[in-house]
C-alpha cells in the first residue's frame, strides 16, 4: 500500500498539469471514473502493470474504460506510474484530487452519517453550523447507516464528532467493562 502523501505528490503535480492546460474539470471527472474500477477489480492495475504490453496500448485500454481518450494530464499521470511501479495510486487519486482541489478553493469536507437520510433542509443547518465553527464553506457527504441507531457522527479529517446512540452504548459498555475490571 502507498501512503497518503505519495499519492498526494503525483495527484497535485497532474492537478497542476490540469490547471495550466485549463482541464481541471476533466481531470477530475475522469479520476472519479477511473478510481472506482481500479479499487472494484484487480484487472486494470495488472493490465497496466504488464511488463511486455506497449503503453500505448495500455492507454488505448484506460481510454476503453472511460469511454474517452484520457486527458493530457492523467495520461502522462499514468505513463509516469506505469514507469515508477507505482500504479496502485489510480486507486486513491480521485479522492486525493477532490482533497487537493477543496484545499484550493478553501473549502471543507465533512462526512456524516445517519441512521436515516438526513433531510435537505436539516443537512443545510448542518454544514452552516460546521462552516461557522470550522471557519470556512463545508460541503458534506452523506451516508445512512442504519447501525448507526440513531443520532449523528461527523467527520471532518482526522477529526470525529459521535454523537450517535451507538457511539453512545459503546462508550458506556466501555465504562462498565471498566468499572467491572477495576472493582469500581
Amino acid at each position: 500500500m502507498i501512503g497518503r502523501s505519495v499519492v498526494r505528490r503525483y495527484v497535485a503535480a497532474a492537478l497542476e498539469a490540469a490547471d495550466r492546460e485549463g482541464v481541471r474539470d476533466r481531470l477530475g471527472a475522469q479520476l472519479a471514473r477511473l478510481s472506482p474500477m481500479m479499487m472494484a477489480s484487480p484487472d486494470p492495475a495488472r493490465l497496466l502493470a504488464h511488463p511486455t504490453m506497449p503503453v500505448e496500448r495500455k492507454l488505448e485500454a484506460v481510454a476503453g474504460l472511460l469511454l474517452e481518450p484520457p486527458v493530457a494530464p492523467l495520461r502522462d499521470l499514468i505513463v509516469l506510474l506505469i514507469d515508477n511501479d507505482r500504479i496502485e495510486v489510480l486507486c486513491s487519486a480521485a479522492e486525493v484530487y477532490q482533497q487537493l482541489v477543496d484545499e484550493a478553493n478553501g473549502v471543507v469536507r465533512a462526512h456524516v452519517t445517519t441512521a436515516l437520510p438526513l433531510p435537505d433542509d436539516q443537512a443545510q443547518r448542518l454544514a452552516n453550523a460546521l462552516g461557522r465553527w470550522l471557519g470556512a464553506p463545508v460541503v458534506l457527504e452523506r451516508q445512512v447507516d442504519g447501525g448507526t441507531i440513531g443520532g449523528i457522527v461527523v467527520r471532518v479529517g482526522d477529526r470525529w464528532l459521535d454523537a450517535s446512540l451507538r457511539g453512545r452504548l459503546e462508550r458506556v459498555r466501555t465504562q462498565m467493562t471498566a468499572e467491572e475490571r477495576w472493582g469500581a
